[in-house]
């Protein structure tokens, strides 16, 4: 009877193990950041022609991974079209974000093609961004292409090496003025102004703002519902979709990543808990930094394009120089919900206090520090997803 017990207690830990070990292949621990729908970062070089530089463009910065972009490559002119199909519904209702991520594309795009011989010029689509536009492709940017000389700008190697890094930084590890500087020089245009908040009081007060807005957020049932649909939890979903929110992604040390992986998902009430927390310790608690990007109208749709360009090209920069950022837009966010549902607003006002410039309102809002661990990188479409007319070879 003994011999019969352990033979029972041996095969329940045999199905026992091996459940687990499926459910680990399956959610894909211990394979942080690896597969197909990571290639395009080790494969940004590749491709001949005009087609070439579009492998960086969709490396780029954009909302929630959503890569809201198509391209359409002709013999000298790459049209950058607007997806709005990849929209974050209630969390974007002007498709705003949508068109900074097109801008930091574009920037992208720019860099690559100066870096690979060509002279380029950008011609953004004028018009006003309007109230659930619906799901339509549109035209965003007219890219110029043409013969020239090459200019590698130093930011072009950091193309690969960019990612939003959700974890903790060093708080107490002071950016230096020479750097700030720097990063002004990065913006700083007519139509687009930079705030850096590192005083440790305003510090504080934005922190404190950027958890009122996550709150508000996740108090939002339809807010909370967009959101979720962008997470990406299982390998197959990753493969399937190569977009969204990983949990590689998301800011945890790799031992609670790959614990998190094996339990069951997280209902909406456990993940928004989760991302207030993360918001709250993490995000605002360990920042060294904070930042707004301004400009006269968020609203003009060439103005957020100049908005995602200057996004891209500071965190580029930022990389450059070891200096880790991640947005946290929130604030912003729920300015365009009130403004939609609408409803009275104190977000912009909040902001402003941290402006203090007059005529010009953010549209972006960030952290910046020393990271206590380096990002991974987030899945990417193929370009065969988003290039409308690839041809052989690219």
């Amino acid at each position: 009877m003994a011999v019969r017990r352990r033979e029972i207690i041996g095969g329940a830990g045999a199905v026992l193990l091996g459940a687990l070990g499926y459910r680990a292949w399956d959610r894909g621990a211990f394979q942080s950041g690896s597969g197909e729908a990571y290639a395009p970062w080790d494969d940004w070089l590749q491709g001949e022609g005009i087609v070439r530089p579009i492998h960086s463009a969709v490396l780029a910065a954009n909302p929630h991974d959503t890569q809201p972009w198509k391209f359409i490559a002709a013999a000298n002119t790459i049209e950058v079209m607007a997806d709005r199909s990849r929209n974050l519904g209630s969390f974007d209702p002007f498709r705003r974000e949508m068109h900074l991520g097109i801008g930091c594309a574009v920037e992208n795009l720019y860099i690559a093609g100066q870096a690979f011989g060509y002279s380029c010029n950008v011609f953004p689509v004028n018009g006003r961004l309007e109230l659930s536009p619906g799901d339509q492709t549109v035209p965003a940017v007219q890219f110029g292409i043409d013969g020239g000389t090459a200019v590698h700008d130093r930011l072009f190697d950091m193309i690969p090496k960019r990612h939003t890094n959700r974890g903790p930084y060093h708080a107490d590890r002071a950016i230096s003025p020479q750097l700030l500087e720097e990063f002004h020089r990065a913006v700083d245009s007519p139509d687009v102004r930079l705030v850096l908040i590192g005083d440790s009081i305003a510090r504080g007060e934005f922190a404190a703002l950027e958890v009122a807005a996550t709150q508000a957020t996740i108090a939002d049932r339809q807010m909370s519902a967009d959101s979720a649909h962008w997470v990406r939890t299982g390998k197959d979903e990753i493969r399937i979709h190569r977009d969204g929110i990983t949990m590689d992604a998301s800011g945890l040390s790799p031992m609670m990543v790959d614990v998190v992986k094996m339990l069951p998902d997280q209902d909406a009430h456990t993940a928004d808990k989760y991302w207030l927390d993360m918001t709250r310790d993490t995000h605002a608690g360990t920042a060294a930094l904070f930042g707004m990007i301004l400009v006269r109208d968020r609203l003009d749709m060439a103005t957020a394009i100049a908005a995602g360009r200057a996004w891209q090209r500071l965190h580029l920069t930022a990389t450059y120089h070891g200096v880790a950022a991640q947005p946290m837009n929130q604030p912003v966010e729920m300015v365009d919900r009130n403004a939609m549902l609408g409803r009275a607003d104190s977000f912009a006002h909040a902001l402003q206090h941290f402006a203090h410039m007059a005529g010009w309102e953010p549209t972006f809002t960030f952290r910046m520090g020393y990271a206590v661990r380096d990002a991974l990188p987030s899945p990417r479409r193929a370009l065969r997803d988003v290039l409308e007319n690839l041809p052989r070879g690219a």
